[in-house]
Protein backbone atom coordinates (compact mmCIF):
# COMPACT_ATOMS: atom_id res chain seq x y z
CA UNK A 1 0.00 0.00 0.00
CA UNK A 2 0.91 3.68 -0.61
CA UNK A 3 0.01 7.20 0.10
CA UNK A 4 -0.65 10.10 -2.14
CA UNK A 5 1.72 12.88 -0.42
CA UNK A 6 -0.74 15.66 -2.46
CA UNK A 7 -3.89 14.57 -0.69
CA UNK A 8 -3.20 11.72 1.41
CA UNK A 9 -5.31 8.97 0.00
CA UNK A 10 -4.75 5.48 1.00
CA UNK A 11 -3.71 3.41 -2.71
CA UNK A 12 -2.59 0.17 -3.72
CA UNK A 13 0.82 -0.11 -5.26
CA UNK A 14 -0.48 -0.72 -8.58
CA UNK A 15 -1.95 2.54 -8.59
CA UNK A 16 0.04 4.59 -11.61
CA UNK A 17 -2.75 7.31 -10.74
CA UNK A 18 -4.38 8.80 -7.37
CA UNK A 19 -8.05 8.15 -8.23
CA UNK A 20 -8.62 11.32 -5.55
CA UNK A 21 -6.59 13.99 -7.25
CA UNK A 22 -5.27 12.30 -10.28
CA UNK A 23 -1.74 12.70 -9.04
CA UNK A 24 0.73 10.83 -11.10
CA UNK A 25 2.21 8.00 -8.87
CA UNK A 26 5.29 7.47 -10.93
CA UNK A 27 7.01 9.78 -10.02
CA UNK A 28 8.79 9.52 -6.75
CA UNK A 29 7.96 13.13 -4.34
CA UNK A 30 4.52 12.59 -4.65
CA UNK A 31 4.28 9.00 -3.34
CA UNK A 32 4.54 8.41 0.68
CA UNK A 33 4.79 5.21 2.44
CA UNK A 34 3.09 7.27 5.26
CA UNK A 35 -0.29 8.56 6.17
CA UNK A 36 -0.43 12.21 5.76
CA UNK A 37 -0.78 13.06 9.26
CA UNK A 38 2.25 10.99 9.97
CA UNK A 39 4.52 12.72 7.38
CA UNK A 40 3.35 15.97 8.74
CA UNK A 41 4.29 14.72 12.10
CA UNK A 42 7.94 13.62 11.02
CA UNK A 43 8.27 16.89 9.06
CA UNK A 44 7.21 18.87 12.07
CA UNK A 45 10.16 17.18 14.28
CA UNK A 46 12.60 17.83 11.57
CA UNK A 47 11.27 21.62 11.72
CA UNK A 48 11.88 21.42 15.45
CA UNK A 49 15.34 20.42 15.30
CA UNK A 50 16.18 23.12 12.76
CA UNK A 51 14.66 25.77 14.99
CA UNK A 52 16.62 24.80 17.91
CA UNK A 53 19.99 24.23 15.97
CA UNK A 54 19.45 27.83 15.03
CA UNK A 55 18.94 29.26 18.39
CA UNK A 56 21.77 27.60 19.60
CA UNK A 57 23.81 28.96 17.18
CA UNK A 58 22.50 32.56 18.09
CA UNK A 59 23.40 32.11 21.66
CA UNK A 60 26.76 30.78 20.69
CA UNK A 61 27.30 33.58 18.50
CA UNK A 62 25.71 36.64 20.96
CA UNK A 63 28.63 35.17 23.83
CA UNK A 64 31.32 35.75 21.57
CA UNK A 65 30.18 39.04 21.06
CA UNK A 66 30.07 40.09 24.33
CA UNK A 67 33.53 38.08 25.12
CA UNK A 68 34.80 40.26 22.76
CA UNK A 69 33.49 43.86 23.84
CA UNK A 70 34.53 43.13 27.46
CA UNK A 71 38.09 42.40 26.14
CA UNK A 72 38.46 45.17 23.85
CA UNK A 73 37.04 47.86 26.88
CA UNK A 74 39.07 46.12 29.23
CA UNK A 75 42.53 46.42 27.00
CA UNK A 76 42.30 48.08 23.74
CA UNK A 77 40.76 51.21 25.34
CA UNK A 78 44.53 52.97 26.82
CA UNK A 79 46.11 56.38 27.33
CA UNK A 80 47.11 56.73 23.55
CA UNK A 81 43.69 55.83 22.16
CA UNK A 82 42.39 58.30 24.60
CA UNK A 83 44.83 61.01 23.39
CA UNK A 84 43.99 60.23 20.03
CA UNK A 85 40.15 60.70 20.37
CA UNK A 86 40.65 64.20 22.36
CA UNK A 87 43.51 65.11 19.19
CA UNK A 88 40.51 64.39 16.87
CA UNK A 89 37.84 66.70 18.53
CA UNK A 90 40.67 69.20 18.87
CA UNK A 91 40.84 69.20 15.18
CA UNK A 92 37.50 69.25 14.96
CA UNK A 93 37.14 72.06 16.95
CA UNK A 94 39.70 74.50 15.12
CA UNK A 95 38.45 73.30 11.99
CA UNK A 96 34.90 74.78 13.30
CA UNK A 97 36.57 77.75 14.38
CA UNK A 98 38.60 78.58 11.72
CA UNK A 99 35.53 78.21 9.37
CA UNK A 100 33.38 80.37 11.27
CA UNK A 101 35.60 83.66 11.47
CA UNK A 102 37.11 83.18 7.88
CA UNK A 103 36.74 86.30 5.81
CA UNK A 104 34.60 84.71 3.17
CA UNK A 105 32.44 83.89 5.86
CA UNK A 106 31.89 86.65 7.09
CA UNK A 107 31.14 88.62 3.72
CA UNK A 108 28.43 85.92 2.94
CA UNK A 109 26.81 86.61 6.09
CA UNK A 110 26.59 90.39 5.29
CA UNK A 111 25.38 90.39 1.66
CA UNK A 112 21.36 91.14 2.20
CA UNK A 113 19.47 87.98 1.02
CA UNK A 114 16.38 89.17 -1.46
CA UNK A 115 13.41 88.02 -0.07
CA UNK A 116 11.92 85.13 -1.43
CA UNK A 117 8.66 84.94 -2.86
CA UNK A 118 5.94 82.84 -0.86
CA UNK A 119 5.72 79.51 -2.95
CA UNK A 120 1.72 79.20 -3.69
CA UNK A 121 0.11 76.87 -1.81
CA UNK A 122 -1.73 74.47 -3.77
CA UNK A 123 -5.50 74.33 -3.41
CA UNK A 124 -6.45 70.79 -2.39
CA UNK A 125 -8.97 68.55 -4.63
CA UNK A 126 -12.15 67.65 -2.81
CA UNK A 127 -12.08 63.79 -2.19
CA UNK A 128 -14.14 61.76 -4.81
CA UNK A 129 -14.13 58.18 -2.28
CA UNK A 130 -16.61 57.73 0.45
CA UNK A 131 -16.06 56.53 3.72
CA UNK A 132 -15.00 52.86 4.42
CA UNK A 133 -17.99 51.18 5.37
CA UNK A 134 -17.57 47.13 5.15
CA UNK A 135 -19.67 46.11 8.40
CA UNK A 136 -21.56 43.69 6.75
CA UNK A 137 -19.37 42.55 3.90
CA UNK A 138 -16.87 39.94 3.51
CA UNK A 139 -13.47 40.10 2.19
CA UNK A 140 -12.25 36.87 -0.26
CA UNK A 141 -8.62 36.02 -1.97
CA UNK A 142 -9.05 36.01 -5.63
CA UNK A 143 -6.84 33.24 -6.52
CA UNK A 144 -5.27 32.92 -10.35
CA UNK A 145 -2.80 29.84 -11.15
CA UNK A 146 -0.93 29.43 -14.02
CA UNK A 147 1.07 26.13 -16.06
CA UNK A 148 4.51 25.96 -16.23
CA UNK A 149 4.14 28.48 -19.14
CA UNK A 150 2.61 30.84 -17.04
CA UNK A 151 -0.66 30.94 -18.92
CA UNK A 152 -3.19 31.80 -16.33
CA UNK A 153 -5.82 28.36 -16.10
CA UNK A 154 -7.51 28.79 -13.30
CA UNK A 155 -9.54 31.31 -10.96
CA UNK A 156 -11.35 31.04 -7.41
CA UNK A 157 -12.76 32.86 -4.48
CA UNK A 158 -11.48 31.80 -1.40
CA UNK A 159 -11.92 32.93 2.10
CA UNK A 160 -9.15 34.15 3.61
CA UNK A 161 -8.53 32.09 6.19
CA UNK A 162 -7.99 29.06 3.81
CA UNK A 163 -4.27 29.69 3.59
CA UNK A 164 -2.84 26.21 2.80
CA UNK A 165 -3.02 26.25 -0.88
CA UNK A 166 -1.51 24.00 -3.47
CA UNK A 167 -2.28 23.58 -7.39
CA UNK A 168 -1.13 19.99 -9.22
CA UNK A 169 -0.62 20.47 -12.97
CA UNK A 170 -0.96 16.59 -14.68
CA UNK A 171 -0.26 17.16 -18.64
CA UNK A 172 -0.55 13.62 -19.03
CA UNK A 173 -3.89 12.86 -18.63
CA UNK A 174 -5.43 9.95 -21.35
CA UNK A 175 -8.68 11.75 -22.56
CA UNK A 176 -8.92 12.91 -26.64
CA UNK A 177 -10.81 15.92 -24.65
CA UNK A 178 -9.26 16.98 -21.39
CA UNK A 179 -5.43 15.16 -22.08
CA UNK A 180 -4.38 18.50 -19.53
CA UNK A 181 -6.29 17.99 -15.82
CA UNK A 182 -5.37 20.65 -12.45
CA UNK A 183 -6.67 20.20 -8.62
CA UNK A 184 -6.78 22.64 -6.65
CA UNK A 185 -6.46 22.66 -2.82
CA UNK A 186 -6.93 25.09 -0.36
CA UNK A 187 -7.05 24.56 3.51
CA UNK A 188 -6.51 25.98 7.47
CA UNK A 189 -3.50 25.64 8.75
CA UNK A 190 -5.15 22.85 10.97
CA UNK A 191 -6.23 21.33 7.76
CA UNK A 192 -9.96 21.23 9.44
CA UNK A 193 -11.46 22.96 6.92
CA UNK A 194 -10.91 21.78 3.14
CA UNK A 195 -12.13 22.90 -0.61
CA UNK A 196 -10.79 21.28 -3.58
CA UNK A 197 -11.60 21.51 -7.25
CA UNK A 198 -10.56 19.20 -10.28
CA UNK A 199 -10.67 20.22 -13.53
CA UNK A 200 -13.52 18.19 -16.55
CA UNK A 201 -12.62 14.41 -16.87
CA UNK A 202 -13.93 12.31 -19.80
CA UNK A 203 -14.34 8.84 -19.38
CA UNK A 204 -15.53 5.87 -20.67
CA UNK A 205 -16.99 2.48 -19.06
CA UNK A 206 -17.54 -0.50 -21.59
CA UNK A 207 -19.25 -4.20 -20.94
CA UNK A 208 -20.16 -6.77 -23.91
CA UNK A 209 -22.67 -9.52 -23.31
CA UNK A 210 -20.18 -12.10 -21.94
CA UNK A 211 -20.02 -9.90 -19.15
CA UNK A 212 -16.37 -8.85 -19.36
CA UNK A 213 -16.06 -5.19 -18.61
CA UNK A 214 -13.45 -2.49 -18.70
CA UNK A 215 -12.82 -0.04 -16.14
CA UNK A 216 -10.10 1.18 -13.77
CA UNK A 217 -7.49 0.73 -16.73
CA UNK A 218 -6.42 2.60 -19.70
CA UNK A 219 -6.11 2.69 -23.47
CA UNK A 220 -2.86 4.04 -23.92
CA UNK A 221 -2.72 3.95 -28.11
CA UNK A 222 -6.66 5.34 -28.16
CA UNK A 223 -6.12 8.48 -25.43
CA UNK A 224 -9.12 6.90 -23.33
CA UNK A 225 -9.37 5.97 -19.93
CA UNK A 226 -12.16 3.45 -18.33
CA UNK A 227 -14.23 3.84 -15.13
CA UNK A 228 -17.27 1.81 -13.86
CA UNK A 229 -20.57 4.34 -14.49
CA UNK A 230 -23.05 3.86 -12.32
CA UNK A 231 -24.98 7.10 -12.23
CA UNK A 232 -24.06 10.35 -11.04
CA UNK A 233 -21.63 9.35 -8.10
CA UNK A 234 -19.83 7.04 -9.85
CA UNK A 235 -16.62 8.32 -9.44
CA UNK A 236 -17.61 10.15 -6.00
CA UNK A 237 -18.35 7.07 -4.08
CA UNK A 238 -14.91 4.84 -5.25
CA UNK A 239 -13.08 8.00 -4.42
CA UNK A 240 -14.35 8.62 -0.65
CA UNK A 241 -13.76 4.68 -0.16
CA UNK A 242 -10.36 5.35 -0.64
CA UNK A 243 -9.68 8.08 0.87
CA UNK A 244 -11.31 6.92 4.17
CA UNK A 245 -11.08 3.12 4.10
CA UNK A 246 -13.46 1.29 6.47
CA UNK A 247 -15.65 4.41 7.04
CA UNK A 248 -19.63 5.04 6.69
CA UNK A 249 -21.14 6.77 3.69
CA UNK A 250 -24.73 8.29 4.43
CA UNK A 251 -26.04 10.90 2.28
CA UNK A 252 -27.62 13.81 4.68
CA UNK A 253 -29.04 15.50 1.44
CA UNK A 254 -29.24 16.76 -2.49
CA UNK A 255 -30.31 19.34 -4.05
CA UNK A 256 -29.60 21.22 -7.45
CA UNK A 257 -26.68 23.77 -7.50
CA UNK A 258 -29.31 26.29 -9.74
CA UNK A 259 -31.93 25.73 -12.00
CA UNK A 260 -30.72 27.48 -14.70
CA UNK A 261 -27.69 25.19 -14.43
CA UNK A 262 -29.87 22.18 -14.99
CA UNK A 263 -32.15 23.27 -17.81
CA UNK A 264 -28.26 24.16 -19.39
CA UNK A 265 -27.24 21.03 -19.05
CA UNK A 266 -30.13 19.18 -19.72
CA UNK A 267 -30.25 20.92 -23.37
CA UNK A 268 -26.83 20.15 -23.93
CA UNK A 269 -27.35 16.41 -23.02
CA UNK A 270 -30.25 16.17 -25.60
CA UNK A 271 -28.48 17.98 -28.27
CA UNK A 272 -25.76 15.44 -27.89
CA UNK A 273 -27.94 12.42 -27.85
CA UNK A 274 -29.60 13.57 -31.00
CA UNK A 275 -26.12 14.06 -32.49
CA UNK A 276 -25.35 10.49 -31.57
CA UNK A 277 -28.54 8.94 -32.82
CA UNK A 278 -26.97 9.81 -36.71
CA UNK A 279 -23.41 8.28 -38.28
CA UNK A 280 -21.10 8.03 -35.97
CA UNK A 281 -18.34 5.90 -37.07
CA UNK A 282 -16.21 4.10 -34.49
CA UNK A 283 -17.45 6.66 -32.13
CA UNK A 284 -15.38 4.56 -29.01
CA UNK A 285 -13.18 3.03 -31.31
CA UNK A 286 -13.51 -0.51 -30.49
CA UNK A 287 -13.04 -1.86 -33.75
CA UNK A 288 -13.94 -1.40 -37.64
CA UNK A 289 -17.10 -2.46 -38.49
CA UNK A 290 -18.71 -1.08 -35.37
CA UNK A 291 -22.07 0.07 -34.85
CA UNK A 292 -24.07 1.94 -32.80
CA UNK A 293 -27.76 2.46 -31.29
CA UNK A 294 -28.28 5.41 -29.03
CA UNK A 295 -29.97 3.92 -25.58
CA UNK A 296 -30.51 6.64 -23.38
CA UNK A 297 -28.55 9.70 -21.53
CA UNK A 298 -28.44 10.76 -18.21
CA UNK A 299 -26.87 14.23 -16.58
CA UNK A 300 -26.95 15.70 -13.12
CA UNK A 301 -25.84 19.41 -11.75
CA UNK A 302 -26.61 18.37 -7.85
CA UNK A 303 -24.65 19.10 -5.05
CA UNK A 304 -24.51 16.01 -2.21
CA UNK A 305 -23.75 16.03 1.58
CA UNK A 306 -22.06 13.29 3.40
CA UNK A 307 -21.71 12.22 6.93
CA UNK A 308 -19.05 9.62 6.78
CA UNK A 309 -18.52 8.09 10.36
CA UNK A 310 -14.44 6.62 10.29
CA UNK A 311 -13.17 4.08 12.04
CA UNK A 312 -12.32 5.65 14.92
CA UNK A 313 -15.57 6.59 15.51
CA UNK A 314 -15.19 10.55 14.21
CA UNK A 315 -17.21 12.13 12.24
CA UNK A 316 -16.57 14.61 8.65
CA UNK A 317 -18.73 16.89 7.46
CA UNK A 318 -18.84 16.96 3.05
CA UNK A 319 -20.37 18.54 0.31
CA UNK A 320 -20.15 17.75 -3.21
CA UNK A 321 -20.45 19.33 -6.64
CA UNK A 322 -20.41 16.84 -9.68
CA UNK A 323 -22.09 18.25 -12.72
CA UNK A 324 -21.90 15.65 -15.30
CA UNK A 325 -23.28 13.73 -18.32
CA UNK A 326 -23.08 10.31 -19.65
CA UNK A 327 -24.50 8.50 -22.61
CA UNK A 328 -24.64 4.85 -23.25
CA UNK A 329 -24.67 3.20 -26.83
CA UNK A 330 -25.54 -0.09 -27.63
CA UNK A 331 -22.41 -1.68 -30.19
CA UNK A 332 -22.05 -4.33 -32.47
CA UNK A 333 -18.66 -5.20 -34.05
CA UNK A 334 -17.87 -7.86 -36.48
CA UNK A 335 -13.69 -7.86 -35.86
CA UNK A 336 -14.00 -8.89 -32.91
CA UNK A 337 -17.00 -10.33 -32.75
CA UNK A 338 -18.35 -8.72 -29.49
CA UNK A 339 -21.16 -6.50 -28.69
CA UNK A 340 -22.46 -4.94 -25.38
CA UNK A 341 -22.91 -1.20 -23.86
CA UNK A 342 -20.09 1.49 -23.83
CA UNK A 343 -20.86 4.58 -21.96
CA UNK A 344 -19.31 7.67 -22.53
CA UNK A 345 -19.22 9.80 -19.43
CA UNK A 346 -17.79 13.23 -18.32
CA UNK A 347 -17.49 15.31 -15.09
CA UNK A 348 -17.35 18.76 -15.29
CA UNK A 349 -16.05 19.93 -12.19
CA UNK A 350 -15.68 17.49 -9.05
CA UNK A 351 -15.75 20.92 -6.21
CA UNK A 352 -15.77 19.75 -2.50
CA UNK A 353 -15.94 20.23 1.23
CA UNK A 354 -14.67 18.41 3.90
CA UNK A 355 -14.87 19.42 7.71
CA UNK A 356 -14.62 17.42 10.62
CA UNK A 357 -16.27 20.49 12.86
CA UNK A 358 -20.56 20.73 12.05
CA UNK A 359 -20.77 24.10 13.33
CA UNK A 360 -17.96 25.13 10.90
CA UNK A 361 -19.18 23.15 8.35
CA UNK A 362 -22.80 25.34 8.85
CA UNK A 363 -20.14 28.89 8.79
CA UNK A 364 -18.35 27.77 5.21
CA UNK A 365 -21.45 26.77 3.83
CA UNK A 366 -22.01 30.39 1.86
CA UNK A 367 -18.36 30.26 1.03
CA UNK A 368 -18.73 27.05 -0.39
CA UNK A 369 -21.24 28.20 -2.39
CA UNK A 370 -19.53 30.92 -3.81
CA UNK A 371 -16.46 28.47 -4.49
CA UNK A 372 -18.32 26.20 -6.23
CA UNK A 373 -19.82 29.05 -8.31
CA UNK A 374 -16.02 30.85 -8.75
CA UNK A 375 -14.03 27.96 -9.06
CA UNK A 376 -13.67 27.79 -12.76
CA UNK A 377 -11.26 26.90 -15.19
CA UNK A 378 -9.72 30.13 -17.87
CA UNK A 379 -11.26 29.73 -21.37
CA UNK A 380 -7.32 29.64 -21.77
CA UNK A 381 -7.77 26.20 -20.21
CA UNK A 382 -10.09 25.16 -22.57
CA UNK A 383 -8.92 26.37 -25.48
CA UNK A 384 -5.28 24.24 -24.59
CA UNK A 385 -7.37 21.21 -24.36
CA UNK A 386 -8.76 21.79 -27.67
CA UNK A 387 -5.81 22.80 -29.27
CA UNK A 388 -3.75 19.87 -27.48
CA UNK A 389 -6.76 17.19 -28.45
CA UNK A 390 -6.89 17.99 -32.22
CA UNK A 391 -2.70 16.95 -31.80
CA UNK A 392 -4.10 13.33 -30.18
CA UNK A 393 -6.80 12.81 -32.49
CA UNK A 394 -4.62 13.60 -35.61
CA UNK A 395 -1.65 11.34 -34.00
CA UNK A 396 -4.18 8.31 -33.63
CA UNK A 397 -5.90 8.50 -37.11
CA UNK A 398 -2.25 8.24 -38.55
CA UNK A 399 -1.10 5.45 -35.58
CA UNK A 400 1.58 7.23 -33.98
CA UNK A 401 2.10 8.51 -30.87
CA UNK A 402 1.20 12.57 -30.16
CA UNK A 403 4.54 14.26 -28.53
CA UNK A 404 3.63 15.68 -25.44
CA UNK A 405 2.29 18.62 -24.10
CA UNK A 406 5.74 20.12 -22.89
CA UNK A 407 6.48 23.87 -22.04
CA UNK A 408 6.85 24.67 -25.92
CA UNK A 409 3.22 23.34 -26.59
CA UNK A 410 1.79 25.49 -23.44
CA UNK A 411 3.33 28.52 -24.98
CA UNK A 412 2.56 28.17 -28.57
CA UNK A 413 -0.89 27.61 -27.42
CA UNK A 414 -1.08 30.61 -24.58
CA UNK A 415 0.55 32.97 -28.10
CA UNK A 416 -2.45 32.04 -30.08
CA UNK A 417 -5.13 32.58 -27.42
CA UNK A 418 -6.78 35.87 -27.09
CA UNK A 419 -9.41 37.51 -25.56
CA UNK A 420 -11.36 37.11 -28.90
CA UNK A 421 -10.65 33.52 -28.92
CA UNK A 422 -13.54 31.29 -29.62
CA UNK A 423 -14.06 28.31 -27.79
CA UNK A 424 -15.81 25.47 -29.88
CA UNK A 425 -19.69 24.72 -29.52
CA UNK A 426 -18.95 21.61 -26.70
CA UNK A 427 -16.89 23.73 -24.19
CA UNK A 428 -18.74 27.02 -24.86
CA UNK A 429 -21.58 25.16 -23.61
CA UNK A 430 -19.65 23.36 -20.75
CA UNK A 431 -18.33 26.48 -19.53
CA UNK A 432 -21.92 28.04 -19.59
CA UNK A 433 -23.23 25.29 -16.93
CA UNK A 434 -20.73 26.06 -14.88
CA UNK A 435 -21.05 29.81 -14.86
CA UNK A 436 -24.71 29.16 -13.98
CA UNK A 437 -24.11 28.02 -10.43
CA UNK A 438 -25.24 31.29 -9.14
CA UNK A 439 -27.55 34.46 -10.34
CA UNK A 440 -25.35 37.53 -10.37
CA UNK A 441 -22.12 38.36 -12.23
CA UNK A 442 -19.72 41.28 -11.20
CA UNK A 443 -16.78 42.21 -13.27
CA UNK A 444 -14.54 43.95 -14.90
CA UNK A 445 -11.53 43.78 -17.01
CA UNK A 446 -9.51 41.95 -13.93
CA UNK A 447 -12.00 39.78 -12.49
CA UNK A 448 -15.32 37.91 -12.39
CA UNK A 449 -17.03 37.06 -9.60
CA UNK A 450 -20.77 34.56 -9.48
CA UNK A 451 -22.54 35.61 -6.19
CA UNK A 452 -26.52 34.91 -5.80
CA UNK A 453 -29.36 37.82 -6.18
CA UNK A 454 -28.47 38.62 -2.25
CA UNK A 455 -25.07 40.32 -2.77
CA UNK A 456 -25.82 44.05 -3.89
CA UNK A 457 -21.91 45.20 -4.57
CA UNK A 458 -18.63 43.43 -5.02
CA UNK A 459 -15.06 45.68 -5.64
CA UNK A 460 -11.74 44.12 -6.35
CA UNK A 461 -8.15 45.03 -5.32
CA UNK A 462 -6.02 43.71 -8.31
CA UNK A 463 -2.63 44.31 -6.17
CA UNK A 464 -3.14 42.19 -3.29
CA UNK A 465 -5.92 40.34 -4.70
CA UNK A 466 -8.85 40.67 -2.72
CA UNK A 467 -12.71 40.60 -3.26
CA UNK A 468 -14.83 42.38 -0.93
CA UNK A 469 -18.64 41.42 -1.73
CA UNK A 470 -21.46 42.80 0.22
CA UNK A 471 -25.55 42.31 0.53
CA UNK A 472 -25.59 45.85 1.42
CA UNK A 473 -25.28 48.11 -2.17
CA UNK A 474 -23.74 51.26 0.31
CA UNK A 475 -20.43 49.48 1.79
CA UNK A 476 -17.37 50.22 0.98
CA UNK A 477 -13.71 48.76 1.57
CA UNK A 478 -11.22 51.35 0.63
CA UNK A 479 -9.58 53.44 -2.19
CA UNK A 480 -7.44 51.04 -3.41
CA UNK A 481 -10.97 48.44 -4.38
CA UNK A 482 -12.36 49.03 -7.75
CA UNK A 483 -15.90 48.51 -7.96
CA UNK A 484 -17.35 45.40 -10.27
CA UNK A 485 -20.01 45.78 -12.57
CA UNK A 486 -23.04 44.24 -11.84
CA UNK A 487 -24.20 42.07 -15.52
CA UNK A 488 -27.75 40.16 -14.54
CA UNK A 489 -27.41 36.62 -14.83
CA UNK A 490 -23.53 34.85 -15.53
CA UNK A 491 -24.98 33.83 -19.54
CA UNK A 492 -26.10 37.77 -19.97
CA UNK A 493 -22.82 38.76 -19.39
CA UNK A 494 -21.35 36.15 -21.13
CA UNK A 495 -20.70 38.76 -24.17
CA UNK A 496 -19.16 40.86 -21.86
CA UNK A 497 -16.88 38.52 -20.30
CA UNK A 498 -13.35 40.18 -18.93
CA UNK A 499 -9.94 39.18 -20.59
CA UNK A 500 -8.05 36.34 -19.01
CA UNK A 501 -5.54 37.47 -16.49
CA UNK A 502 -2.40 38.37 -18.27
CA UNK A 503 -0.17 35.86 -19.40
CA UNK A 504 3.81 35.80 -19.44
CA UNK A 505 4.67 36.81 -23.09
CA UNK A 506 5.95 33.57 -25.43
CA UNK A 507 7.61 34.13 -29.03
CA UNK A 508 5.33 33.15 -31.57
CA UNK A 509 5.66 30.11 -33.29
CA UNK A 510 4.14 29.01 -36.80
CA UNK A 511 0.96 27.40 -36.36
CA UNK A 512 1.39 23.20 -37.23
CA UNK A 513 -1.20 21.92 -39.83
CA UNK A 514 -3.70 20.01 -38.01
CA UNK A 515 -5.14 17.25 -40.32
CA UNK A 516 -8.86 17.10 -40.61
CA UNK A 517 -10.55 14.59 -37.41
CA UNK A 518 -11.47 11.14 -38.98
CA UNK A 519 -14.89 10.60 -39.70
CA UNK A 520 -17.22 10.04 -36.66
CA UNK A 521 -14.35 11.78 -34.27
CA UNK A 522 -15.13 12.53 -30.62
CA UNK A 523 -16.31 16.08 -30.67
Amino acid sequence: MKYCKICGTLLEDTHEHCIRCGADMTIEENVSMYPIEVMETMEEENKRKKATGKILAMIIALVVVLVGLILFFLYGLDSSGIDLLSGMNAQTDMGYEEDFESEDFVEEEMEPEEAEEPAETPTPEPKKNKAVKDDKGFYYDYVVETDDAGNPVFTALIPEDLTEREFYKDYEGYCDRYPFTVNFTASTKENDVRFTYLSPRKLWYKISDSGRSRSDERDLTNYMSYCRYDGARSYLEPLLSQSYPGAKFEIKNEYDVSPEAVAKLEDFANAKKKELSGSIGDYARIGEGTTYANMNCECSAKVYEYEITLKDKDMLFCRYFIPSMAHTLAYACTSPNDKGEVTEWYNFAIICFETGNEDEFDDYEEAFDLFVANALPTDMFMYINESYSKEILSAISAGKSPDPLDDAHLKKYGSAFTPSTKLDDFDTKVMDILRSAKNTCFSNADAAVYTSDSIKCAYYDKAKGKVFISPDADEYPGDSFEELTAAGSPSDAAGDEPAEPEAEEAPMEPEEEVPEEPAGGII
